[in-house]
């Protein structure tokens, strides 16, 4: 007969049977959670079954994600930098097919008519160029910079005009793969905008409108603002007191500031009603009474009163303004300076400028009172591809041409405004090697005489000049003639003048457009012009194509040779289509020259995309590791062992089965199993 030990206390029946119960539910629990872990294959599926395990899983969570983000967008990159190197691959094999062209349509079996059709070869590689310049890759224009929206190439005029910015667009492909994955057009295929830098410092004055941030200062270092010494001396009890330009932000805050504080101080110190300070030119100035002398100093190791030119300077009723020619101000040039407040060293003369791209002439009149922002605005508004901007330095005005395959001209309409704002392409001060485009005057020097192995003067005159009565002069350039284009135009009046001709004949400047314009008043019925002798200075000049105008005073009107172009590849092959319609066997040579430096721009954009895009395959590399390893921490720590687990669920199944063979059994017992 059972019985129940004497160790087991006494315990009422729904107590037992809540423990047992208990028992088998947290065993079931248990298998329940083995069955989930097995079926899901993770050890954790919910924070309480690891809270530690779960932050770190986590943390490697949101480093995975990022890295698949990352992962993405480097496919996207090393697809967009595929496009761009195949575009370039084709660039190149078109600049290539162009200087074949070029090369064989120098050889003597070429004519006109042949040329004329390799022309419109030459015309379709154009199309074929501006294309592939176009290229987008998901919507993204691989040559438009950091503005790979839209095309960064348009057709403007019968040019090529690049509309894109910036260096390039960057993504997130890792900290240490800060790389642009697209490029600006101008990196393969050349500047697309060309500056004709000011050759005149403006120098504008100093008014009291000029913003601090705007002027260099005495020391050239800017103005900085903050505290300085003022010493009044009535000549009885100087008197020192500090003054605050904190707040100043123009000339004139500076002036009124110091203006106040001073009245403050002593009302009798300044003559006349407020305002009495002002400025001498680029200098502060302060109209001292009579009988006081007013001094500034620098607190400490402050500059205020150095850069205000200021620094240890005496102002009295004698000297109210600084006479140190040092303490200029020098304020540089902005948007908001007048016209009527430049100073060059030529006085600046007003009226209209011709603005020329092309066959596109416009016009833009100039007055004191418009400022240079206006002025950029007219110009702007011509729509001929011009710009204008102030130079880096801040001293002069540039003027720039956008559009590739057009020639860019700056001349005057009937007044010298152009040539004394320093914009004019062709003045007195304009170097010779900046004609043709940067080729300069090919002058015949130094030529010998194979004959007799001398120095030969007529194998070394360069030109000759036939006058409207017939009679001539011949001119000799040397090197030091060519120093710039007034050298050059006093050479040909001393040749003239050696002549005879002095009196009645003159070259000079164009004063509408540009060009080298002679002036004829011998009277005769002929017409004035030149003739080649040796080289290439009279075509280089402009001279062998001039236009002759009967006057009186008749007149020969050369090329305009300063005319400025954009040098790309787009130039290049309009000026070899060009040559080649023109039967220009000169001009074809040049253009071919000109298209090996554009393969060699071409080949070095590529080189760099290809060292970017072996960047972004090892910056991959380095990703898939990182993620990998990333994964496999995770998976030690959220990933089942279903070894484990089986042999887990298997101890857990007995152990079930057991806690229920002994609920079954204690709870059958009764009071009699105990008694007995």
């Amino acid at each position: 007969m059972s019985s129940i030990g004497s160790s087991f206390a006494r315990a009422p029946n729904l107590l037992t049977s809540n423990m047992l119960q208990r028992g088998i539910t947290r065993t079931s629990l248990e298998m329940l959670t083995v069955q989930e872990q097995i079926s899901t294959g993770r050890r954790v599926n919910r924070p309480s079954d690891d809270p530690i395990g779960t932050s770190v899983i986590a943390v490697l969570d949101g480093r995975i994600e990022r890295s698949d983000q990352r992962l993405r967008n480097i496919q996207h990159a090393s697809a967009t930098l595929n496009t761009l190197d195949s575009a370039l691959g084709e660039s190149t094999d078109l600049a290539r097919e162009a200087v074949a062209i070029a090369s064989e349509q120098l050889n003597t079996t070429s004519d006109a008519v042949t040329r004329q059709n390799q022309a419109v070869v030459v015309q379709s590689l154009l199309n074929e160029l501006f294309s592939t310049a176009n290229r987008n890759y998901l919507d993204i224009h691989v040559f438009g910079g950091s503005t790979s929206a839209r095309p960064p190439i348009e057709e403007f005029r019968g040019g090529y005009r690049y509309v894109g910015q910036g260096d390039g667009l960057r993504t997130d492909i890792g900290d240490e793969l800060d790389l642009p994955i697209t490029i600006g057009a101008d990196l393969p295929f050349g500047s697309l905008s060309t500056r004709v830098k000011g050759d005149i410092d403006l120098n504008p004055a100093l008014t009291r409108d000029t913003m601090l941030t705007d002027v260099r200062g005495a020391r050239q270092l800017g103005v900085s603002t903050g505290q300085m010494n003022i010493t009044i001396d009535d000549g009885v009890t100087p008197a020192t007191f500090s003054v605050d330009l904190s707040a100043a932000k123009s000339v004139g805050d500076v002036l009124d500031i110091i203006e106040s504080a001073i009245r403050t101080a002593d009302p009798a110190a300044l003559d006349g009603a407020y305002p009495t300070s002002g400025l001498a030119g680029e200098r502060l100035s302060f109209d001292v009474a009579a009988g006081y002398t007013v001094t500034f100093d620098d607190i400490g190791a402050g500059t205020v009163a150095r850069d205000l030119g200021l620094q240890g300077f005496t102002y009295n009723d004698a000297n109210g303004a600084n006479t140190n020619a040092n303490q200029d101000l020098d304020p540089r040039l902005t948007d908001r300076t007048r016209m009527g407040d430049l100073a060059p060293a030529v006085a600046l003369a007003f009226g209209d400028i011709r603005f020329q791209n092309g066959d596109a002439i416009g016009f833009v009149t100039t007055d004191p009172s418009m400022t240079v922002g206006e002025f950029k605005a007219a110009v702007r508004a011509l729509d001929l591809g011009i710009r204008v901007e102030i130079g880096s330095d801040g001293r002069a005005i540039d003027v720039i041409n956008e559009v590739s395959g057009l020639t860019m001209s700056v001349g005057e309409s009937g007044s010298t405004a152009a040539t004394t704002l320093g914009v004019r392409t062709m003045s007195d001060r304009t170097p010779t090697t900046v004609l043709n485009f940067g080729r300069g005057v090919e002058i015949a020097h130094n030529q010998i005489n194979p004959v007799t192995g001398l120095p030969d003067p007529n194998r070394n005159r360069d030109f000759r000049v036939t006058l409207a009565d017939g009679s001539t002069f011949e001119v000799d350039l040397v090197p030091d003639d060519l120093v710039n284009i007034g050298t050059i135009l006093a050479k040909i009046n001393s040749e003239a003048a050696a002549a005879g001709f002095g009196a009645v004949f003159s070259a000079g400047l164009s004063t509408t457009g540009n060009g080298i314009v002679f002036e004829d008043t011998t009277g005769g019925a002929g017409q004035t012009s030149v003739s080649s002798l040796n080289g290439y200075a009279a075509e280089d000049l402009g001279l062998l194509n001039g236009t002759f105008g009967a006057g009186p005073p008749a007149t020969f009107a050369a090329q305009d040779r300063s005319g400025v172009r954009v040098d790309s590849i787009f130039s290049t092959l309009v000026e070899l289509r060009n040559g080649l319609d023109g039967n220009d066997r000169r001009g074809i040579s040049i253009a071919g020259e000109r298209l090996e430096e554009d393969i060699d721009r071409i080949v070095r954009a590529r080189a760099l995309v290809g060292i970017r895009a072996s960047r972004v395959d090892k910056g991959e590399d380095r990703v898939l590791q990182s993620r990998l390893l990333d994964e496999q921490i995770r998976s030690g720590l959220r990933d089942l062992d279903y070894t484990d687990a089986a042999t887990r669920f298997s101890l857990l199944e007995l152990q079930r089965q057991a806690g229920l063979a002994t609920a079954a059994r204690t709870t059958s017992q009764s009071l009699l199993d105990f008694l007995g």
